[in-house]
């Protein structure tokens, strides 16, 4: 086989079962062999590279399996940086097939060339350039390996037009191939157990900050064992949502910036925090020095980098999500149940929901994002997925995932435009029991990826888009308002197109939200749901 021929059976030898990309010259060879063997993955064309980049994300997101994308070189590989950067910062795996030109072509300035590798180092876990077919073999198994292993997240494999047309070596058994070994683990899980005792043990106001790395190590259960056991409250980030699904736990919502009362004011307050799984972002986290000086930090990451990153760590230990639960729980690391239960008694009564403001003539995004909840609480057969802006926060206050991956969003780079096409990749990788997407989306977001329409009629799960269009890029103008006096420049999107008519052009049915009816609006919201196809929901809010 060829080194095309050889790449389709790695796919199928590692069980990919979907691929998204868009072709070009240099991958037309990769191309064919896919069209050639019908058993190969079946690829889903989508409308431009980065639509290709965040629908692999989508679905990694979905699955926790590893998503794959495909692109030419040049403008084609160059398109995917956005979403390479988004996977990076959110640890999600990715396994990125790049053409690059010829080999001997490689460093003229031939047509369509670009150095992807180097453009994509410092946003990728690791990357290659493939100049020759006996190389080929070790790179894709290493970049499998590597996009998967430890704390996830993207990596390219750029492959020169030749090595795929070139005849490549017999296959070879993918497990022999030896990857680098990792860095010695400074921070011994079994090492320091006592001291984690002894500081949970004594703390009096001791709260669980769940990040993203517990949803990566599929580790919900066991933080809602320890959380049940213990009784400490638990409060996440943004990408930990939906990872609390037993509801008996002291769960107090997300923290930081556009987070709950109750889970701010349990961050604000403690003594002890105990981060599993998060890089304490700056979202999360308004003063770094501050947040470290006034309590005792343990912090658990799979990734040693991230260890007093951003916060200094007095207990650091370096291990997967689950397994650091588990200890927890063998250990008895158990706070007094007197402290816990005065500290929980001072927290429920700040645990109630966002006060919105009712408008008199007009529905708010946050009134449609409540009832949205309520419905998918009553029917328990969709996941979530959010594109970026003011809504996004609106919808991390007021919606309660389900189930582990129930809520996908772009956080670390906050990438508009990644809704739609993440949630087409979502509706090839959902668990069977998912049976729709819910899809909330911006006008701002949504017209920046806005031809996945097209795309969309692929998906095997239909997509119900909300669309919140306030005429503005209201994040901005909040932000201006606060910060310029109310001047407010380049963030008015009052020449938004007949978003319904674009949606008919491309075969997507719509239906528009009667704003002034609030009478109307549940069961409105239940007929979309109702419906067995995808459709656009124009709310004008």
């Amino acid at each position: 086989m060829n080194g095309a021929e050889y790449t389709v059976q790695f796919l199928i030898d590692k069980g990919a079962d979907t691929v998204f990309g868009y072709p070009g010259a240099t991958v037309l060879s990769l191309y064919d062999a896919i069209a050639r063997r019908p058993d190969a993955p079946r690829h889903i064309l989508t409308r431009h590279e980065q639509g290709a980049v965040f629908a692999a994300s989508g679905y990694a997101k979905a699955s926790g399996r590893t998503g794959v994308c495909i692109a030419t070189s040049g403008p084609g590989a160059v398109n995917l940086t956005t979403g390479i950067a988004d996977a990076y910062l959110d640890s999600t795996p990715l396994l990125i097939l790049t053409g690059q030109v010829d080999t001997a072509s490689i460093g003229r300035d031939a047509f369509q060339e670009a150095d992807i590798m180097g453009i994509t180092i410092p946003i990728t876990k690791h990357n290659y350039l493939v100049k020759r077919v006996e190389d080929l073999p070790r790179c894709l198994e290493e970049a499998w390996r590597i996009a998967s292993d430890g704390r996830r997240g993207p990596v390219l494999v750029d492959i020169a037009r030749n090595v795929f047309e070139a005849d490549c070596p017999p296959l070879r058994d993918h497990a022999s191939v030896i990857l680098p070994r990792s860095r010695v683990n400074a921070y011994s899980l079994t090492g320091q157990i006592d001291q984690i005792r002894e500081a949970v043990g004594s703390a009096y106001r001791p709260v669980l900050l769940a990040g993203g790395g517990v949803v990566s190590a599929r580790a919900s259960e066991k933080l809602s064992a320890f959380a049940r056991a213990s009784g400490i409250p638990v409060v996440t980030t943004l990408m930990g949502m939906g990872i609390v699904l037993d509801r008996t736990v002291n769960l107090y919502g997300m923290a930081g910036m556009y987070g709950s009362r109750a889970a701010n004011a349990a961050l604000a307050q403690s003594d002890l925090v105990i981060a599993v799984g998060t890089r304490f972002s700056d979202r999360t986290i308004g003063s770094f020095s501050h947040f470290a000086r006034s309590r005792t930090i343990i912090h658990c990451d799979i990734d040693p980098a991230e260890i007093s990153k951003n916060v200094t760590a007095d207990i650091g230990v370096i291990c997967g999500a689950g397994r650091f639960l588990d200890a927890l729980l063998e250990a008895g690391a158990m706070p007094d149940p007197a402290a816990i239960a005065a500290w929980n008694a001072s927290l429920r009564p700040l645990k109630s929901r966002h006060q919105i403001t009712i408008h008199p003539d007009r529905l708010s995004g946050w009134e449609i994002m409540r009832l949205l909840d309520n419905a998918g609480q009553r029917r328990r057969d969709a996941l979530y997925v959010s594109d970026v802006g003011d809504f996004q926060m609106a919808a991390a206050r007021e919606l309660e995932p389900l189930r582990e991956r129930g809520f996908i969003t772009s956080g670390g780079l906050g990438a508009m435009g990644f809704g739609l096409p993440a949630a087409i990749g979502a509706s090839f990788a959902a668990p069977d029991d998912v049976r729709q997407i819910l899809l909330l989306c911006g006008d701002g977001g949504f017209q920046m990826t806005l031809p996945e329409l097209a795309t969309l009629r692929q998906a095997p799960r239909p997509v119900k888009l909300f669309l919140f269009d306030n005429s503005a890029l209201r994040m901005i103008v909040k932000m201006q308002d606060n910060r310029f006096e109310g001047r407010r420049f380049a963030s008015s999107l009052a020449d938004n197109p007949d978003f319904c008519q674009i949606a008919g052009a491309y075969g997507i049915p719509s239906v528009t939200i009667d704003v002034t009816r609030r009478d109307t609006l549940a069961r409105d919201i239940d007929a979309v749901l109702d419906a067995p196809v995808s459709t656009l929901v124009h709310c004008r809010v």
